[in-house]
């Protein structure tokens, strides 16, 4: 009998802890050390058992030190972790295609990946199949940008623009790497003012892909134009990218469309 009470109060004590919105700490499988460099606002070196690894940190993109708040997002890792002692947690893979141990990484409890998202220093970006914790990291982010924190705070890397982007068609008809002009992104001028796009660019969720349009084009008002993945001869609402390969991932990214100042007038999250 003692048993069978056992069983309902400590489902009882879990649930409540899950209600009043506690973390419950790193799981007992993750490894313990002490963090020895902060690349960014995304990767670390940790000392692991005497070694130095390489760490990414899972579910979240921080900016490039050479762009906007890139340098403030490695500051606060830097704040938080530098020489402390870590609990590395590992989802369903352990590395990246570069070698680096993909974790999420807990300082007394706390989950430093959210934390950063959750004060505008990192957005939350969905890493198949290491989501685990993507819909924490999503939530955040949303509050992130609804209170203007960190990145998103207007004059900071987010500015007010009539331009938007309107639609990502990541999924190219048959083999991506055959028809990349079958991928586009479309944006559009919602404003009463012809908008000049000298300067302004377009890229995805890891800054890998960057797109910078043409001198000289411009968008009128409510007109649209579609930049296109692949190569072709650009017209008056067509642009070609000629990128070389895919940009846009099938299973989810983020397009931005970026002022000449780097800061994010247009988001599309998909």
């Amino acid at each position: 009998m003692r048993r069978l009470l056992l069983l309902p109060l400590v489902f009882l004590v879990a649930a409540c802890a899950d209600l009043a919105g506690n973390d419950p700490g790193p799981p007992a499988a993750g490894q313990a050390g002490v963090v020895v460099h902060v690349g960014d606002g995304d990767s670390l070196v940790v000392e692991v058992d005497g070694i130095e690894e390489k760490v990414r940190l899972i579910g979240i993109n921080a900016p490039e030190l050479d762009e906007c708040f890139g340098v403030e997002s490695k500051a606060r890792l830097e704040s938080l972790v530098f020489d402390r002692p870590v609990v590395l947690v590992a989802d369903v893979e352990t590395e990246d295609q570069y070698g680096r141990m993909l974790r999420y990484v807990y300082l007394d409890g706390s989950l430093i990946n959210e934390d950063l998202v959750a004060g505008g220093f990192a957005m939350a970006r969905s890493y198949e199949p290491n989501t685990s914790r993507q819909g924490d990291f999503d939530a955040a982010e949303d509050l992130a940008r609804e209170t203007g924190r960190g990145m998103w705070a207007n004059s900071t890397c987010a500015v007010h623009s009539d331009l938007q982007i309107d639609f990502v068609q990541a999924d190219a008809p048959g083999p991506d790497d055959e028809n990349l002009n079958g991928e586009w992104v479309e944006i559009t001028n919602g404003g009463l003012e012809t908008q000049l796009l000298t300067g302004w660019s377009l890229r995805d969720a890891e800054s890998v892909h960057r797109f910078t349009f043409p001198v000289g084009t411009s968008l009128e008002p409510g007109d649209s134009l579609r930049i296109s993945t692949g190569c072709g001869t650009d017209e008056r609402r067509l642009l070609h990218w000629c990128s070389g390969g895919p940009v846009w991932n099938n299973g989810g990214d983020v397009a931005f469309l970026l002022d000449p100042d780097g800061r994010i007038a247009d988001r599309y999250k998909y």
